[in-house]
């Protein structure tokens, strides 16, 4: 703690100390437009880029928010969502501390309709959200945030549509440029030391007639993520044994039963991660004439995400030694016995398998590896037919492929010595056994598969403009668009979960590795010092030897070669489990557009119909048998049968904007639309899978079934621009939802099972009503104040108040991803040689999901994180810079229905940036 303390000081003042150095020898250049004598300010860095935001701003017809490059290569952020989460009412999730994800106003990633150029992308997820992660900020010029809709937009983003832009090459100077940054990466976690290198290059004729921009980034970087984990909290029958864990001749009469919240399991996790990306992008532009432009895209992204995840966890069995719990019906603590309590208890170990049976302790590797390949084309023509007249037509395609392997891979051990839990505040575990011997651990669950996505889009969209001036009537935009889409996924299994599950057989102690554990908890926390870790491909190896089928809980099952050619723990790749969803959609759009003195407005109407087809290839499960040796099902497996669902609908989305030009500089806008996001396509497949465990099966899959959730919007916002760079805003907006999506677990019945199990899939029917205000503002302190020239303030505020009514009528969850509140603000300083911006970034609990069933929700805690940038010019051709991200090390915590009920400590730790950057 002391070492983490002086390294915060020591950056703090580090930077401290250059902006005063700087503001001491600040070299200024006059704004254009400025009289003489007036205080000369840079107009560059950090001011070009707020002011190019503004002015894109300020140009719309509707409530649009942007974040901009001051020059090519010099996007805000290192990473496209951390520059977004700085625009009002958005926030970001992140994937190991980096921006993958967007909320808008409170809905979550997919509910917002990402463009590229103004084309719909394909994704890695199977799913509409859009992973950030996949592309450069090096290649980007502008991305714009639309929070009120227009006819013209793609329908699909009830909390908003973004459309990231990539430079243009008859957009940029004449002639030829380049720019090349090069950097390194330092984790604090892993303490590892990666390259980042990326180059752009440019080229316009002095005509403005024919342009080419090429780009390349490579990205590599290695984390580590630390977590302590609870899995869930169930409301569920516990059976309390009155004693300790010296008790001995306990018998029946010392147990009691009563329904109480009882965690799942406790333990910790460490995950290795190297990120390679690879992004290139290619743009053509061409005039064959002063009234013809012609534009080609290219773009290609590689991921390749490896990720080594270890696992040690508690499972706690609803028998428990010793309970606690307070007032509320919730443990707080407990003893989990050993196998020598057992022996000292022989009527209570007799009583029945569940009780007499001792709990473990796991390793368990997840997979988490991930491979992704996108690659996108388009053109685009732009005819001015006359003056009045403008015709745009645009064809693209997208493909997007990943690979990742399902796995959840455990083996174990029984402890003699029993443990103690504590779950009252921050969770705390002692272990009676040593859980870093390799001599101790046996085989247990193993699940193992191959994930193969993929997603196919083409569309294409024709536009017409018609501008005259008829009194108030300024002219029309119209146009039609189709596009068609096919998302599927293929999976290969083992079909090996059961095998060897229940810590009967011995495990060579080879096979394990001790490895110390980072104490990232700190004070009374109890991490273990050092954990076991082991390869899972020679887990399985080893496992699958012929000798061993005599020990599996089958063999006669596991020993059939018609069902296990290879083997139990060979994935068959002759039976796959595969979906796929096709969605036709075609759309046409009218758009009348009125002008008056002081102000102007536009209103106008899409139409939609879209046609699905949803079908699936899988096994049919018959039934579902106990297995001898713990509390899962072994599973028995039918035929191959296809199944396809289709689906189809019409919608009309209305829309109108207004806005008045209150004097030269203050505006205010006045919008009313309805906007529909439809169901995610992998949300829509026939697929079904079963888990769990006795007394807690779970099931899920699809559901081609879904409708599109709709909202009625209404919005008003007030802009006061100060200058180029200044301004303050205020907006209000509500949106009446219908048909919300999102993740729902239902109690059921099931033939193949003779008890209840807990079927969680996307599901309809929510209704409510999200209402919020935001309000923005920055300020460049230029002439205002003389001591503060050069300085500088951005910051915004978010709030939301949003309720939902789900079936009967409970209003307790709300949705989830929405935070009720938050906030950025940026402090920035620059002159011609040196700028330097700290900006801070908090947002307000929100529900991750709100559970079902015997399952609580799950929350996540309020998060704020600090990040840093330094930008030097030792010429104007030749900068360095530095980037530190989450400077505080702001560690993300998740908790049940409440704080006390734990379920995630995650630590990322900082991510520091030091580069150079040349022009040529």
């Amino acid at each position: 703690m002391h070492n983490t303390t002086m390294r915060k000081t020591v950056l703090a003042a580090l930077i401290a100390e250059m902006l005063m150095m700087a503001s001491a020898s600040a070299q200024t250049v006059k704004e254009p437009g400025a009289a003489d004598s007036e205080v000369k300010v840079v107009v560059s860095g950090i001011r070009a880029s707020l002011s190019s935001s503004l002015t894109t701003k300020r140009m719309q017809d509707g409530v649009v928010d942007a974040v901009s490059a001051e020059d090519a290569g010099k996007f805000p952020d290192t990473n496209i969502a951390e520059s977004l989460q700085r625009v009002t009412g958005v926030q970001i999730q992140r994937n190991n501390g980096e921006g993958r994800y967007i909320s808008v106003r409170g809905l979550g990633p997919e509910f917002n309709n990402v463009l590229v150029n103004g084309r719909t992308m394909t994704s890695d997820t199977g799913g509409r959200e859009f992973s950030f992660d996949l592309l450069s900020s090096d290649l980007i010029s502008k991305a714009l945030v639309y929070k009120t809709s227009q006819p013209f937009l793609p329908e699909g983003g009830i909390g908003s549509t973004v459309d990231i832009q990539t430079a243009r090459p008859l957009s940029g100077k004449t002639g030829h440029t380049s720019v090349v940054n090069v950097s390194d990466s330092w984790d604090s976690n892993s303490r590892k030391h990666t390259p980042n290198a990326s180059g752009m290059y440019s080229f316009a004729n002095e005509e403005r007639n024919f342009g080419v921009t090429g780009s390349l980034s490579f990205t590599d970087r290695k984390s580590k993520q630390n977590k302590a984990v609870t899995d869930a909290w169930n409301f569920r029958d516990v059976s309390m044994i009155n004693g300790d864990l010296n008790s001995k001749g306990l018998t029946m009469a010392d147990v009691t039963s009563k329904k109480l919240y009882m965690p799942q399991s406790y333990g910790f996790q460490q995950e290795n991660e190297t990120r390679k990306r690879l992004v290139g992008n290619l743009t053509v532009q061409y005039n064959p004439s002063p009234t013809w432009k012609l534009t080609a895209d290219a773009l290609y992204s590689r991921l390749d995400q490896e990720n080594a995840v270890i696992a040690f966890s508690d499972w706690n069995n609803p028998q428990q030694l010793g309970v606690k719990y307070d007032s509320n019906n919730q443990v707080t603590s407990f003893l989990r016995p050993g196998s020598i309590f057992y022996a000292n208890n022989p009527a209570i170990a007799g009583a029945g398998k569940l009780l007499g049976e001792a709990n473990s302790n796991d390793m368990i590797v997840k997979g988490g590896d991930r491979l992704s390949t996108t690659r996108a084309f388009g053109l685009n023509s732009k005819w001015a037919l006359a003056p009045e007249w403008k015709l745009e037509g645009d064809i693209s395609s997208s493909r997007t492929t990943a690979r990742s392997p399902d796995m959840w891979i455990v083996a174990g051990m029984v402890p003699k010595n029993g443990d103690v839990l504590s779950f009252n505040g921050t969770p705390s575990i002692t272990f009676g056994d040593g859980i870093a011997d390799p001599t101790a651990v046996r085989a247990h669950a193993v699940a193992f598969g191959d994930i193969r996505n993929s997603d196919k889009l083409h569309e294409g969209r024709l536009n017409l403009a018609w501008s005259h001036d008829l009194g108030y009537f300024k002219g029309l935009d119209s146009g039609a668009a189709y596009s068609q889409r096919n998302v599927g996924r293929e999976q290969w299994n083992s079909d090996s979960w059961n095998a060897y599950s229940g810590y009967h057989v011995a495990l060579p102690s080879s096979l394990f590795t001790v490895t110390p554990m980072d104490n990232f908890m700190g004070g009374d926390a109890k991490v273990p010092s050092a954990y076991l870790r082991f390869d899972p491909y020679a887990y399985m190896n080893y496992l699958n030897q012929p000798s061993l089928i005599a020990q599996s809980n089958d063999p006669a099952l596991y020993s059939d070669k018609t069902k296990y050619p290879n083997g139990p723990m060979a994935i068959d790749y002759t039976k796959p489990s595969m979906w796929g969803v096709k969605e036709k959609v075609a759309s046409f759009f009218v758009d009348s557009k009125w002008e008056g003195e002081g102000w102007s407005a536009n209103a106008g109407v899409r139409v939609v119909h879209v046609n699905s087809a949803s079908t699936g290839i899988s096994r049919t499960l018959l039934s579902a048998t106990k297995s001898p040796n713990d509390t899962t099902y072994i599973l028995n497996w039918g035929p191959s049968s296809a199944t396809t669902v289709e689906n189809s609908y019409n919608s009309v989305l209305p829309s109108a904007n207004v806005k008045f030009d209150l004097n030269r500089d203050m505006l205010l806008r006045l919008g009313a639309s309805k906007t529909e996001t439809r169901p995610t396509l992998n949300q829509m497949g026939v697929d079904n899978w079963y888990g769990g465990r006795f007394g807690d099966v779970q099931t899920g899959g699809g559901n081609p079934h879904l409708k599109p959730m709709e909202s009625k919007n209404l919005d008003l916002s007030y802009e006061w621009y100060l200058s180029k760079t200044n301004y303050v805003s205020a907006a209000v907006f509500q949106k009446k939802v219908s048909n919300f999506l999102e993740t729902k677990l239902v109690d059921m019945k099931i033939p193949q099972y003779t008890e209840t199990v807990h079927d969680t899939r996307v599901r309809n029917g929510q209704t409510g009503k999200i209402k919020g205000l935001e309000l923005a503002g920055q300020y460049a302190f230029d002439t205002a104040i003389p001591l503060l020239q050069g300085f500088g303030v951005a910051a915004n505020y978010t709030y939301v108040d949003a309720q939902a009514t789900r079936e009967g009528g409970d209003t307790s969850c709300g949705y989830p991803g929405l935070s009720p509140q938050s906030y950025n603000g940026s402090i920035f300083y620059e002159n011609s040689n040196f700028s330097a911006r700290v900006s801070y970034n908090w947002r307000n609990r929100f529900s991750v999901d709100c559970g079902g069933g015997s399952t609580m929700p799950r929350n996540r805690a309020a998060y704020g994180q600090t990040d840093a940038s330094l930008r030097y010019n030792i010429t104007p051709k030749l900068a360095l810079y530095a980037d530190a991200i989450n400077l505080g090390n702001k560690r993300m915590q998740e908790y049940a229905q409440n704080e006390s009920q734990f379920l995630t400590l995650e630590d990322v730790g900082r991510r520091v940036n030091v580069g150079l950057r040349m022009a040529f």
